[in-house]
């Protein structure tokens, strides 16, 4: 990424439209007698959906590459839009969208914390191990969309 002034704080926002997933279980399968660990494809290709839109960003924003290598520190907060269920009524609905009704179903919030994490490296910063602060909440609202906002000098 492009160095800015020493001490100025950098930042990257960007959302993942659609209903979200979280980081599924590893599978295993044995090929000639050895256990091998694959991720899904349906996992491979959400991680590739937020590798995307944080790719676009950083091309908008003029970064080209992730942040140098011995960088630290990023900071990043994931916020889950939920729509609400079809089945709420009105006034739920309104309560729902007014934060005084939570969403408390899957996916788990550590689960859909993991997939952007390792979706965002290489793209955002070289490795997840940078990460230094991490927020993340989930919400109802009238859509389903991720947004993930990223801090780092």
């Amino acid at each position: 990424m492009q160095n800015s002034e020493k001490g100025s704080l950098n930042v990257l926002h960007f959302s993942v439209p659609g209903e979200v997933r979280g980081q599924g279980r590893p599978r295993a399968i044995i090929r000639a007698g050895h256990a091998a660990v694959y991720e899904t494809a349906k996992d491979r290709s959400y991680k590739g959906l937020i590798q995307h839109y944080a790719y676009e960003e950083l091309r908008r924003m003029g970064y080209e590459s992730p942040a140098e290598p011995d960088a630290c520190g990023f900071s990043v907060s994931i916020a889950v839009y939920m729509r609400c269920p079809q089945s709420f009524s009105r006034k739920k609905k309104e309560a729902a969208l007014e934060l005084q009704i939570m969403p408390c179903r899957k996916p788990d919030l550590d689960n859909i914390a993991k997939i952007y994490l390792d979706a965002m490296n290489g793209v955002v910063y070289p490795d997840d191990r940078m990460v230094t602060s991490l927020t993340v909440m989930k919400v109802f609202s009238d859509s389903d969309k991720v947004a993930v906002t990223v801090f780092w000098r």
